[in-house]
């Protein structure tokens, strides 16, 4: 019993590692480097998970020049 627990605890922890880089990927393609965003989604979780995602965009993506628009 107390394998079948560590080895069900081993996946989980495995699995919070996938999740929380994943997350750590949307916020640093959101402008934020800082690996704090990797710990806090990691330790906490989904509130750790909704944080990232309620980031806003600090405006990396390239800015469009009014000449490149399209004609209508």
């Amino acid at each position: 019993m107390v394998v079948v627990c560590l080895l069900i605890a081993a996946v989980l922890i495995f699995l919070d590692f996938l999740i929380a880089g994943w997350f750590f990927e949307a916020a640093e393609s959101k402008g934020y480097h800082n690996s704090k965003y990797y710990w806090i989604c990691f330790w906490l979780g989904l509130p750790g998970w909704l944080l990232v995602i309620a980031l806003p965009d600090r405006g990396n993506a390239p800015q469009v020049i009014s000449d490149e628009l399209p004609e209508l």
